[in-house]
């Protein structure tokens, strides 16, 4: 089975396909709220301006200017509370007309089109939109349980990698945009879709903002881990990853809250300022909402165990002391094998076969495997129940060339064949990748481990997301960003 064969047979395929009835389900929205709006679109009921702190106690209906009777007609005029006044206005034919207050000491002004019977309100706002609010909720929760779905189905079928990670982010913003827009509702915060739309366009700058302090937490824990880190285990590139991505969160943090004020000395126009705005923030909530999902996938990926016994294990190798003698880090991962193939045999099922996998460093006596299979042995598990892989160099090697060796001893497929494998618990999730790119589907031991090497091992896997699945991420970002443009550009038209 090729690469690509394995990622088109995943348990997740014919849940992906589930996201099609968004495709009928649009189509059946879209009719609704154009019935819906043909209905009532005919009149309108707008407020005059709030925040000017005119007094508008003293309008009557008479004092409602309509530049062309013949498209528009002004019918009631009702006084709230604050001072504003509300007028009706209601179509009479398709055409233009500005709706405008008699007098210097009423400033309110409305461009008014018709079009189809649909009275328009300064080219955005019409009667009936609220039907689009609705749909917006149903269609965002809706979204939710399918990404939901996903995220269940991998976990029930034990296939944590990049697609659970991108179902989960897509759950985590979908469910934020979800909350934003159920509240509003339930508040009746949306005056009009004007105002629905400057909402859309906002909500993913609201989502950095709620997001600031955890996010800044989170940045704080694994700068901190990785300087741990570097005491421990040394200055190496993978170790500073926390640090990097932090310093890259930071910097866009910084530029998205000063954006605007530096469009403004740059003299940039205010369309450029708000689309760029828009694609900053849309870029800082998607990664951060990946990298939750990420972290959420890889804890429980750690702490997942097999209901069923294996038929062969998988032992991940790492690193011997200068006698040849497993490093506690790899000792740890042959114990956890050791004690649930143990665990497995005590409740009647048959001994699983060991697979060491990982050859010989420069700085290495023997090889990772042989090193493993000596220490297998010495727990008396026999040798015909060990099978060598002392080739591999990295994880992605460990997983190809263990099937292979399964392949052969076995006899047959491993889709045919119930494996596992063990390694440290941070490094669970990357084992599954890599299953999962050589076409094997796996179970995964995780292995206690010092908690320093948690925050570093979650950015590594997301930083390997964004590597591996550029693509599919570029693209759902590109379209993300494109519908808030859009709703950026409606206001524009205001």
């Amino acid at each position: 089975m090729t690469d690509t064969d394995a990622r088109h047979t995943t348990p997740a395929t014919g849940v992906w396909r589930r996201f099609l009835l968004l495709i009928p389900m649009a189509v059946i929205m879209f009719v609704v709220c154009t019935v819906h709006i043909a209905r009532v679109g005919s009149t309108y009921h707008t407020w005059t301006p709030v925040a000017d702190r005119t007094d508008y106690s003293g309008l009557v209906l008479d004092d409602v200017m309509v530049s062309n009777p013949n498209v528009v007609q002004a019918t009631e005029l009702i006084h709230g509370t604050t001072g504003a006044a509300c007028v009706t206005l209601q179509a009479v034919s398709d055409g233009d007309a500005v709706v405008e207050l008699r007098g210097s000491q009423y400033p309110a002004r409305w461009n008014v089109h018709v079009s189809g019977g649909t009275l328009f309100v300064n080219n955005v706002n019409f009667n009936g939109w609220r039907a689009i609010h609705v749909c917006v909720c149903v269609g965002l929760g809706v979204i939710a349980i399918l990404f939901a779905s996903v995220v269940v189905r991998l976990h029930r079928c034990s296939w944590y990698g990049y697609e659970m990670v991108a179902a989960g982010g897509g759950l985590l913003f979908s469910l934020f945009q979800f909350a934003i827009f159920v509240v509003s509702i339930v508040r009746n915060s949306f005056l009009n879709f004007d105002d629905m739309a400057a909402h859309i366009c906002d909500a993913a700058g609201l989502f950095v903002i709620v997001s600031l302090v955890p996010m800044g937490i989170l940045a704080l824990l694994v700068s901190v881990s990785n300087i741990w880190l570097m005491r421990h285990e040394g200055t190496r590139p993978t170790n500073m990853l926390g640090i990097a991505i932090s310093v890259v969160w930071l910097v866009g943090i910084f530029v998205w809250g000063n954006w605007w004020r530096l469009g403004v000395e740059l003299r940039v126009s205010y369309e450029v300022l708000a689309a760029v705005d828009t694609f900053i923030s849309v870029a800082i909530c998607l990664g951060e909402c990946l990298l939750l999902s990420t972290i959420a996938c890889a804890i429980a990926a750690s702490r997942h165990v097999p209901a069923q016994a294996c038929d062969y294990l998988i032992i991940l190798g790492c690193g011997l002391r200068d006698d040849g003698t497993p490093s506690p880090l790899l000792a740890g991962r042959v114990d956890r094998s050791y004690d649930f193939d143990r665990a497995c045999v005590a409740d009647g099922a048959a001994p699983a076969t060991f697979v060491p996998s990982g050859g010989q460093g420069p700085d290495e006596v023997i090889s990772e495997a042989q090193s493993m299979a000596d220490y297998l042995a010495d727990k008396d598990i026999p040798r015909s129940n060990i099978v060598l892989e002392d080739s591999a160099t990295t994880t992605r090697e460990n997983m190809a060339y263990s099937r292979e060796v399964i392949e052969e001893h076995a006899g047959r497929s491993t889709d045919e064949l119930r494996i596992g494998f063990s390694t440290t618990n941070y490094h669970v999730f990357r084992g599954y990748v890599c299953a999962h790119d050589a076409g094997m589907e796996v179970q995964g031991l995780g292995a206690r481990t010092r908690p320093y090497f948690w925050p570093n091992a979650f950015l590594r896997e997301f930083a390997g997301l964004m590597v591996a699945q550029w693509r599919p991420v570029l693209q759902t970002y590109v379209l993300i960003a494109l519908v808030y443009v859009l709703a950026r550009l409606l206001l524009l038209l205001n």
